[in-house]
């Protein structure tokens, strides 16, 4: 495990490169809807990278609670840290606390508990990309953060190609439009209501009950 431990250093300071990156969009006036993309994006690729770079979930669920734990502190002692993705930026919702949460039950259930890195790692790609185009699509069309069905249209494209590292891909396929669903119908982020955690959670359920032997 220690051997990895450098993979683990470099993904922890892209994630922070990440958080930099839509401080600074945010800053120079950026929506906060748009700013936060980037911390979706980077944040995915973090995830991605996991199944490649770790031989066990040990240092993915390290980094997920890490970020939860930090995202969650400065949310409390100094909301202005990370504001492009929430904080001072977004006062009314926690979405940047329950990403790495979300993926830390993802991480947790799907491969530590379940034995199957992807099927940890494919929910969160969901949420993660999934979520970032839908948000950029209806930024563009409705100026504003609002759901749309053009976004969600867009969201079950990503997800049904993210659905491509799942084996089977019918599995895939079924959490991707569960996630298209849990995105559409959660409400808009506003307390414990968020679908940085719904879309996770739904679409891990639907996949690993669908991935239990028959």
């Amino acid at each position: 495990m220690l051997r990895e431990a450098p993979f683990a250093i470099l993904l922890a300071g892209a994630v922070l490169v990440g958080l930099y990156l839509a401080n600074y969009f945010y800053d120079r006036h950026i929506e906060q809807y748009i700013s936060r993309k980037v911390g979706h994006g980077v944040g995915g690729m973090a995830f991605l990278l996991c199944v490649f770079l770790f031989s066990s979930p040990w240092w993915p669920l390290i980094l997920a609670i890490t970020f939860t734990l930090l995202l969650g502190g400065a949310r409390q002692l100094k909301p202005n840290t990370f504001r492009g993705v929430g904080g001072t930026g977004r006062q009314h919702a926690l979405a940047e606390i329950f990403f790495p949460a979300a993926g830390t039950i993802s991480i947790a259930v799907g491969w530590a508990w379940l034995g199957s890195p992807w099927l940890a790692v494919v929910p969160i790609l969901f949420m993660a990309w999934g979520d970032m185009l839908t948000g950029l699509v209806r930024s563009q069309l409705y100026k504003r953060e609002v759901k749309g069905s053009w976004g969600s249209v867009a969201m079950l494209v990503v997800c049904l190609l993210v659905a491509y590292f799942f084996t089977p891909y019918w599995i895939g396929a079924a959490g991707a439009i569960v996630a298209t669903l849990a995105e559409r119908f959660t409400p808009l982020s506003k307390g414990i209501w968020d679908d940085n955690w719904t879309i996770v959670l739904s679409s891990l359920l639907v996949m690993a009950i669908l991935s239990l032997p028959a």
